[in-house]
């Protein structure tokens, strides 16, 4: 959260934990998106922003709020806390229409007004009941009368919802025959527990009790506040009329102002409470780790599945049969133009490759892989696919919580759909060595060409001899030369054919090891891209998302 921290260097050392915990919240719930409840995440981020702009204000003032029902005398209280006839009661204003602000001090506070939408304000330039001998202690007090909670005004109910969550401290005036009140416990109280320490429940017209009845008021309420959630709710009996608890209330209010840290508790409630929602959600477990064990014998799998095998056997068949086309006896390697190379029945041959790997580009710049013939996988090796897919899955998902488990099955289904297609693309990429042929081939074909060219002089001159008078053979202990030549050019180009083929076997082995090392790294990839790799994605986010809450909430 830069741009909030940036905007608060201001500030002094005391805000930095809930700069931490408001900074916690934005990546969790940044990490959270598309996974947990948009509705908490929204939550999260409106506490975020509103967090920034509260933090941006000055952290001298602090908001105090009177919320109450119709009847419960809030606007007496604040009157009679101001020393002003400020709100109007009674007959002549039978509910609170439009919130009231009464601020004591010199410090501005027009800014944060604004923000809170208070149009109606008074600037305290006086000693009032609230500052006798505390008048200091005072300064940056705003003090708000709000709308009742209750009214049949939509408008008013929607102004107090909204300062609700805004004011540094809220101040729920109650009376002895409305305090369990079930619209107040279930809409505003229980929601807010986690703010117990900015809440203060004033139980008004206490003039009218006796003392066993004010205590068995105040008894009852706390029971019902500490049943909605509160662990120490503060309470405290007054009375507007008889002044009775205003000097308890104003002591609460002043150890408030002269403390300075309201806004930042407030906002540290707001967070607690969001991170404990997002929390709720997103849980605590431990990440799972992809076993290697598993992603090798996803590895396997999709060997088997994508043809692998047939691969690397046509490559080391088509090999040999080029190398014997290119290196064996010239009378006999013909026959093997009639045997079609294994790779070219497979239409692995059409792809060019240059340096070991060439890709055709289509029109729209997209890389366009030629399509193989391979065998199609079998209903056994698809299970076994399927069953190598599912068995990660299963385990990046255990132990988390629904949200990130469904995510984590999400993410791999929808790379798991375009698997098949891809292995096919896998294969075809692939540099299977059609153009890489070694360079004793050349030489072997020169030898060999060159003991047919022998042998065939030979017959020639044997021939030649036969029919034509004056063509002699000159002869070698007994041997003409021009036998020599023929039988020693065959045999030896038979003999070269045999040693290249020996050759020729052990290379078609090496290359048929590199194409499988190849293939392997290919799929390798394609088991991470579609497999591994959103697994990860999702479980990195869900530890950052786990993480940041942890701080958040500590």
């Amino acid at each position: 959260m830069t741009g909030t921290v940036d905007t608060v260097k201001g500030l002094t050392r005391g805000a930095t934990d809930v700069l931490t915990k408001i900074e916690a919240v934005e990546d969790a719930a940044e990490a959270g998106r598309g996974r947990l409840d948009q509705v908490v995440l929204s939550e999260a981020s409106q506490i975020v922003d509103r967090a920034s702009q509260r933090l941006r204000m000055s952290g001298d003032l602090t908001v105090v709020a009177l919320a109450g029902a119709t009847g419960s005398g809030k606007s007496s209280l604040f009157n009679a806390l101001t020393g002003l006839d400020l709100a109007a009661i009674g007959t002549r204003r039978p509910t609170s229409s439009m919130p009231l602000a009464c601020v004591w001090g010199e410090e501005p506070a027009g800014e944060l007004l604004n923000w809170l939408g208070i149009p109606r304000r008074h600037q305290v330039q006086h000693r009032s009941s609230l500052e006798d001998a505390h008048s200091e202690d005072l300064d940056g007090l705003v003090l708000l009368d709000l709308p009742d909670h209750d009214s049949t005004e939509v408008e008013h109910r929607l102004i107090v919802d909204r300062l609700v969550e805004l004011v540094d401290v809220l101040v729920w005036v109650v009376d002895p025959q409305k305090y369990a009140d079930a619209a107040l416990h279930n809409r505003y109280i229980k929601p807010f527990a986690s703010h117990s320490s900015v809440m203060v429940f004033a139980l008004n017209h206490a003039d009218k009790l006796t003392d066993e009845q004010r205590e068995s008021c105040l008894a009852d309420l706390t029971r019902l506040l500490k049943s909605d959630g509160l662990k120490n709710p503060q309470l405290v009996a007054t009375s507007a009329m008889s002044g009775d608890g205003l000097d308890d209330l104003r002591d609460l209010l002043v150890k408030r102002v002269s403390a300075k840290r309201a806004a930042r508790e407030r906002l540290a409630a707001d967070v607690d409470r969001v991170a404990d929602r997002m929390a709720s959600q997103c849980g605590t477990a431990k990440t799972p780790e992809i076993a290697q064990a598993d992603i090798t014998e996803l590895v396997d799998a999709l060997s088997d599945a994508s043809g692998l095998p047939v691969v690397v056997e046509a490559v080391r068949r088509s090999y040999l049969q080029r190398a014997t086309a290119a290196t064996g006896w010239p009378v006999t390697k013909w026959l093997a133009r009639f045997r079609p190379d294994p790779l070219r029945r497979l239409h692995l041959d059409q792809v060019p490759r240059q340096q070991g790997k060439a890709l055709r580009k289509s029109a729209s710049n997209e890389v366009s892989i030629a399509r193989s013939t391979l065998p199609a996988a079998t209903p056994v090796q698809r299970a076994r696919m399927d069953t190598a897919v599912r068995t990660i899955t299963n385990k990046a998902a255990a132990g988390l919580s629904r949200p990130w488990a469904d995510s984590v099955r999400t993410a791999i289904r929808k790379r798991e759909e375009s698997l098949g297609d891809e292995l096919d693309q896998a294969v075809a990429r692939t540099d299977l060595g059609t153009n890489n042929n070694p360079g004793w081939w050349a030489a072997a074909r020169f030898l060999q060409w060159l003991l047919f060219l022998v042998a065939l002089g030979g017959a020639v001159w044997l021939v030649l001899a036969a029919f034509l008078d004056g063509v002699t053979l000159p002869e070698w202990e007994g041997i003409p030369y021009a036998t020599m030549m023929l039988v020693g050019g065959a045999v030896l180009g038979v003999a070269l054919s045999i040693a290249c083929r020996l050759f020729a076997t052990s290379g078609a082995n090496r290359r048929a090891r590199l194409v499988a090392k190849a293939l392997r790294t290919e799929l390798e990839k394609v088991a991470d891209s579609h497999v591994v790799a959103p697994a990860r994605e999702e479980l990195d986010a869900y530890t950052v998302c786990r993480d940041k809450l942890a701080i958040a909430r500590g």
